[in-house]
């Protein structure tokens, strides 16, 4: 079963790295494409045998809260820094307060029995193991960060194959808000170097799509 391959894959991942000797994150994890392709090859088998649903999802407005970064003195880099790490910390702080006052949502809706809502429950089955993985590791800074990366660059496909974006972005966002609490020192990548590094990532997985085809 494909859905076995992929809880097999979310184990891997997430129990076998020392999460506390992290290193810092230089690219998206490779487990974000195996993970990808595993869904993608759910799709396929679920296109063969069920009918599409008769309602198109409705896609909603994205924004990733990445702010634009202006360029400092040298003066002033070390006032900019402590500047960050209070914004970091602030920017968890908030996200932790919006996990716990948003509104109830109910994740797992009754099935229907067309390709958008079967896939839609494995992305959410699929998520809400991760999240319980997360919940079970330490992690040092880098770790964190390294979590924030490949959450971050899986909601776009992931939105694109599901009909339910609000809850698979509280999915999401769930899971790295648990990977801060379970963090020795919980301070995010900077939205400019995490948009740096989506886009380098973008860019590979396009030059490698050209070359294959």
């Amino acid at each position: 079963m494909r859905t076995q391959k992929i809880s097999v894959l979310l184990r891997k991942r997430f129990t076998t790295p020392n999460w506390v000797k992290h290193k810092e994150p230089r690219e998206v994890h490779m487990f974000v494409d195996l993970f990808l392709q595993e869904l993608e090859a759910i799709r396929t088998e679920v296109k063969q045998i069920l009918p599409q649903g008769l309602h198109r999802k409705h896609h909603r407005t994205d924004s990733n809260g990445s702010t634009t970064s202006s360029r400092s003195n040298p003066l002033r880099d070390d006032k900019i820094t402590r500047s960050n790490t209070q914004r970091a910390r602030s920017q968890l702080l908030e996200s932790h307060l919006a996990k716990l006052f948003k509104q109830k949502m109910e994740i797992f809706t009754k099935v229907e029995y067309t390709q958008e809502s079967v896939v839609t429950t494995v992305v959410k089955l699929c998520l809400k193991s991760l999240h319980e993985f997360v919940r079970l590791q330490t992690f040092n800074r880098s770790g964190l960060q390294q979590i924030q990366l490949d959450i971050q660059f899986l909601r776009v496909p992931l939105k694109e194959i599901v009909e339910d974006e609000a809850a698979i972005d509280f999915l999401l966002d769930e899971v790295i808000v648990s990977a801060a609490e379970r963090c020795l020192d919980p301070i995010p990548l900077e939205p400019p170097i995490l948009d740096k590094l989506i886009q380098a990532k973008l860019a590979k997985t396009k030059e490698q799509t050209a070359v294959s085809s």
